[in-house]
């Protein structure tokens, strides 16, 4: 009998609710961790990893890498943990249903949706041009755009993955990625 579990001692009723009341302070740190972490470090440091991305993007042939970057730049906004405030988002997207998404309001005007909307591809003359003239500078000003979605109360990260994964298209007039689907539904890495 010596050494066996399950002996109900008179602290084992006490032992269990302090290991019940540990565990549920231990996920309420956790949360609030992550919850710091995203005001702090979390909003500021996926700005320079977004910025570097788009360098290796700028390459053109580097974008494989670029999206990875974009998806490490992502983990760093939360760690990998649900961010602040989904769960209100969720349900606010639950209740206006048939409503659109500024993203999806917008996206008709932005470079990926005019390609969209012109129905073939641009000739590759117009898109060198375009990269030259525009496309890099534009880039670079997407990126910053996708990255300031984190200053919103509530981080959109669908929205960021969305911006993110239409950069090829802002820069070179290439038909989107996400061509048909909604932005945030976009294929980056998680």
């Amino acid at each position: 009998m010596d050494g066996e579990q399950g002996d109900s001692g008179p602290h084992e009723g006490r032992r269990d609710r302090f290991v019940a009341a540990a565990r549920r302070d231990a996920r309420a740190s956790k949360s609030w961790a992550g919850y710091a972490w995203f005001m702090t470090g979390g909003t500021f440091l996926p700005l320079p990893t977004f910025l570097g991305g788009y360098l290796v993007n700028v390459s053109l042939i580097g974008e494989p890498a670029a999206k990875r970057i974009y998806g490490y730049g992502l983990f760093l906004a939360t760690m990998g943990q649900q961010p602040p405030g989904e769960d209100k988002l969720k349900s606010r997207a639950e209740r206006e249903e048939g409503k659109k998404s500024f993203a999806e309001r917008i996206r008709p005007y932005s470079p990926p949706g005019l390609v969209e909307r012109y129905g073939k591809p641009v000739p590759t003359w117009l898109r060198a041009a375009w990269f030259l003239l525009v496309g890099w500078w534009l880039g670079a000003i997407w990126v910053v755009l996708a990255w300031s979605v984190l200053l919103l109360p509530y981080p959109l990260l669908g929205v960021i993955r969305g911006l993110l994964a239409d950069l090829p298209s802002v820069m070179t007039l290439a038909a989107p990625a996400s061509a048909g689907a909604e932005p945030a539904t976009a294929a980056l890495p998680d």
